[in-house]
This record gives structure tokens, C-alpha cells and sequence, in this order.
């Protein structure tokens, strides 16, 4: 019997995230899930999908902040976010992700304590109207795919 080859197992430690054209940094990007209500008979379950957290080292850009402070102030500025899931520091893109209409429903800046030396970290909470897993032939193909591609005689 011939012997398969498992596919490789992805990390966690290697993402980007595009919020409209801009990419930001982020040091935590929260689980990306949806829910169904099953408490409910099948003609009325409802179907969401729930909030994601986006977390980074507070800086002096106020960027986040003014975004949400917009939504408070009544603009409806919804973007689309993009979660980039990559093989290796500086990689390929494994998966993607895009979050349609997403619009930040929470903001947090740090807490402070004298006694600590934590670093200040700012945290975005969004929720969208839709999260899309695009499939390889949705997005452009990275460096690390177009190896593998080669290699595998294709």
C-alpha cells in the first residue's frame, strides 16, 4: 500500500490584515465563527456570525479609534476586511478570509497599572454582514503556491 503524504499543518503566527486598501498590523486577530441558533425549529433558527477582535500595541495613530468614533457619530462607513493566512514570516497566503461590511462595534484602549510593564494594546471589535473563505482560484496565487504548484507536475 502506498504511503500518503499528509498536508503540512498551518500556524497561527503568520497573518495580514487589510482593513479597506490598508494593511495594519495586528498582534491577535480573534476566532472567526459563525452560530446557529438551534434552540429554535429548523424553519425559524436564525444564523449569525459573531463579532471578531482585533488586537495591537497601542501607538499614537488614532486611525481605529476615529473609525469608530464615525460609526458612533451615525456615518455608516462599513469596509471590507481582509485576514491573510500565511505559510512563514514574510510567506505565502495560505487562506484568506474577507469580512463584508464590516464596521468596528466596540473599540478598548489600555488599561494602566503602576506596578506593571505590560505593552499598551488597543482592541477593535468588528461585526460584518458576511465572512467569506476564499478559495485558491479567488485570490492571487502566492510565491509558496506557484513552487508547490511546479513541483507537483502540474
Amino acid at each position: 500500500m502506498p504511503r500518503r503524504e499528509l498536508p503540512p499543518l498551518l500556524g497561527t503566527g503568520h497573518f495580514r490584515v487589510l482593513i479597506g486598501p490598508s494593511e495594519l498590523g495586528f498582534s491577535e486577530v480573534g476566532r472567526l465563527s459563525s452560530e446557529t441558533d438551534v434552540t429554535l425549529p429548523p424553519e425559524g433558527r436564525s444564523h449569525r456570525f459573531e463579532t471578531v477582535v482585533l488586537r495591537r500595541a497601542l501607538t499614537r495613530s488614532t486611525e481605529l479609534y476615529d473609525w469608530r468614533r464615525e460609526i458612533m457619530g451615525g456615518k455608516d462607513d462599513r469596509r471590507p476586511v481582509m485576514i491573510h493566512q500565511l505559510d512563514a514570516a514574510g510567506g505565502g497566503v495560505v487562506n484568506s478570509w474577507r469580512l463584508e461590511g464590516a464596521w468596528p462595534c466596540r473599540w478598548s484602549g489600555p488599561s494602566f497599572n503602576a506596578a506593571g510593564n505590560d505593552v499598551a494594546i488597543e482592541e477593535l471589535e468588528l461585526a460584518y454582514d458576511d465572512l467569506v473563505w476564499l478559495a485558491e482560484t479567488d485570490r492571487p496565487p502566492s510565491t509558496s503556491s506557484r513552487s508547490r504548484t511546479k513541483s507537483e507536475g502540474a
